[in-house]
């Protein structure tokens, strides 16, 4: 189910198979058709969550979620972003990417400053996802 109130519950009553869980509402976003006023909110919610979270693998589960929402639900143009935005240097690489991903399908040209840095990233996979998320916000017109 693609709720706020349901993602709230998971939180509050937060167990061991919680990083499942938020796995298979990734599967519901990627191939279910949920409300897309349901889906926005959803990812607003989730993206405070993600922020916030602490536990890596949580962390990397929320940030899957939120890629699909952007990928599959159209979702990229109508979340904000900009807390995003203010905490990619806290990142782990593996959370980065999909951060990167994200801001670049917002075709949202503010981001580009953001962005440029990591075109010079020690790490080869995050110049990669630096540079597509440039290329999106520059050059493509489709959503991704």
């Amino acid at each position: 189910m693609i709720d706020v109130t349901y993602l709230k519950r998971l939180f509050l009553n937060r167990r061991e198979d919680l990083h499942l869980r938020l796995g298979d509402m990734g599967d519901l976003l990627e191939y279910g058709n949920p409300n897309r006023k349901d889906v926005i909110a959803f990812t607003q919610y989730a993206l405070e969550l993600a922020i916030a979270e602490e536990d890596f693998e949580v962390k990397e589960s929320l940030f899957h979620l939120l890629m699909n929402a952007v990928t599959f639900q159209g979702a990229a143009r109508k979340v904000e972003w900009d807390p995003l935005a203010n905490v990619l240097p806290t990142l782990d690489d593996a959370i980065l990417d999909y951060a990167l991903s994200i801001l670049g399908c917002s075709k949202n040209r503010k981001f580009i400053k953001v962005i440029e840095p990591y075109l010079h990233s020690p790490t080869e996979n995050i110049r990669q996802a630096a540079a597509e998320a440039l290329e999106e916000i520059n050059y493509n017109k489709e959503e991704c």
